[in-house]
């Protein structure tokens, strides 16, 4: 059984996210947060782009203008949090 290509893509994309992610915040906390926000981020822009809000240019199946503005928010949002606890 193979994967789908949809599938392979969105994983790469959410991986070089991840990535991108560390290397412009390196002190951003576990790396497994950081991926899962990502792969949140992928999952939603999808979403949104399937929505017909923002359906811009795709790559295949994915929508990667969608896909890295719900992944900034998410980033965005989880550095708030995480930053937003006091260092006891």
């Amino acid at each position: 059984m193979r994967p789908s290509p949809g599938l392979i893509l969105a994983l790469l994309l959410i991986l070089v996210l991840t990535q991108v992610v560390r290397v412009i915040l390196p002190g951003r906390g576990p790396y497994l947060w950081t991926f899962l926000l990502s792969a949140a981020g992928v999952v939603g822009g999808e979403m949104l782009a399937a929505s017909g809000h923002l359906n811009g240019a795709s790559l295949g199946v994915l929508h990667p203008v969608a896909d890295v503005l719900v992944v900034t928010v998410l980033q965005a949002a989880g550095a708030v949090v995480v930053g937003g606890r006091s260092q006891a």
